[in-house]
């Protein structure tokens, strides 16, 4: 689910408030919430105010610790939930930061800031560090058509042969399937067009990895 960044921090702070008094079988305090973010309490207190706004990483933990519906924190019932519920575990936040051509190589082209780029919302990914690209192009097709979102993990850079990552060659980025023997950036296309990249070996390659992708996504 994509959410529009320009969210209401005084509601968010609210349903923060709400959710930790609901609790998890007893209510939560700041303190003991603020211990499980690593933050002060005075941070939690901030924010239940509005008068600051948690990292998006801080608000997946805040969801998961608190079993509510991540939707629901950042927009309530304009989410589709009603309500808190236990729903929604292991939901990551993931910003969607720029596309990454499935074809020819290409720099990235976001010249946003962090803040500025828009928020998704994925469940029951591993524990990471997640970015959301586009994908321009059909050398990954059969995976990925042109228009696919794909999840990165970026904390996830062992090489496993066949599985996709996006790479970052001579400062370009590139979405491939990893092949061992002979080393190379591999397509995987209906288009006989794409040709693999070679690289010297895996210890090249693994130089290259930005991140494994662990979901492909489609709108229809």
């Amino acid at each position: 689910m994509l959410y529009d960044i320009d969210m209401d921090s005084k509601s968010i702070g609210k349903r923060i408030a709400a959710a930790r008094a609901a609790g998890i079988g007893r209510r939560v305090t700041q303190a003991e919430l603020a211990t499980n973010l690593g933050v002060s309490p005075q941070a939690v207190s901030g924010w239940e105010r509005g008068e600051s706004f948690p990292e998006a990483e801080k608000l997946t933990r805040i969801a998961n610790f608190l079993s509510v519906s991540l939707g629901w924190l950042l927009q309530g019932d304009e989410s589709g939930y009603s309500a808190p519920t236990p729903d929604d575990k292991n939901t990551v936040i993931v910003r969607l930061v720029d596309s990454v051509p499935a074809g020819k190589l290409a720099a990235p082209m976001s010249q946003l800031a962090m803040e500025q780029l828009p928020l998704m919302i994925f469940n029951n990914l591993d524990r990471g560090e997640y970015i959301a690209l586009t994908v321009d192009g059909d050398s990954m097709d059969r995976i990925s058509p042109d228009g696919s979102i794909i999840v990165i993990n970026k904390s996830d850079r062992t090489l496993v042969s066949g599985k996709p990552y996006v790479f970052c060659h001579r400062g370009r980025v590139t979405y491939k399937l990893w092949r061992p023997e002979p080393a190379r950036l591999q397509p995987h296309s209906t288009n006989p067009m794409h040709e693999p990249i070679y690289v010297k070996d895996k210890v090249e390659a693994e130089k290259l990895v930005v991140g494994r992708v662990k979901r492909s996504v489609l709108d229809l």
